[in-house]
């Protein structure tokens, strides 16, 4: 299946059709009642070749999710880990909304159309783990650092995909700007206190 290190191509094809034909059916119904047998004839294929790489069609599921997912990290990845920690966060903030701003139709249809709470249960696990490292790093200022990093965590994390979610979803009238004035407002005042 490999070669040299590379998937082969009619793999990655074959693949594409299948989440592609499953992206469409979303747009069109339910998850529940998407079947197996829909996504192969939207796909062009049989069934044997969809069972040849997924499962079923909740392991189907969890490949589009992972492909965000995947896709989310590696952007995140981006921002400067030697930055003080409000900069830092501005940059993951920035690069965060900016691909799910990129992405926001696929992850709009799977929130929708799917399991949102997968999604986000992976996002806050992501976030928190990430703040708490982040912040286990930083040395707080004098007399400061009362809130345990952990806390800190879980309300930050739960917030940011509150207000994401309620962009997504529910399509208010600000700006992808806007979003990211307001989350950085947030962030100098949450986390200023572990700031020097």
């Amino acid at each position: 299946m490999k070669n040299g290190g590379k998937i082969d191509l009619r793999i990655q094809r074959t693949q594409k059709a299948i989440i592609d034909a499953f992206y469409e059916l979303l747009d069109e119904k339910s998850f529940g009642s998407i079947t197996v047998i829909d996504i192969c004839e939207r796909a062009l294929i049989n069934r044997g070749t969809f069972y040849t790489h997924f499962e079923d069609k909740y392991s189907l599921l969890d490949k589009c999710i992972s492909d965000i997912m995947y896709g989310l990290h590696e952007q995140v990845k981006r921002a400067h880990g030697d930055s003080d920690l409000i900069t830092y966060y501005n940059e993951v903030m920035d690069l965060g909304i900016s691909f799910l701003a990129a992405n926001r139709r696929r992850i709009r249809t799977i929130i929708v159309k799917a399991d949102s709470a997968l999604v986000f249960d992976r996002v806050h696990s992501i976030l928190t783990h990430n703040i708490v490292n982040r912040l286990s790093g930083a040395r707080p200022r004098e007399g400061k650092g009362a809130i345990p990093s952990d806390i800190i965590a879980e309300f930050f994390a739960g917030g940011i995909i509150s207000l994401i979610k309620w962009w997504l979803l529910d399509e208010p009238n600000y700006s992808l700007e806007d979003i990211r004035k307001q989350l950085s407002a947030i962030a100098v005042m949450v986390l200023a206190e572990y700031c020097a």
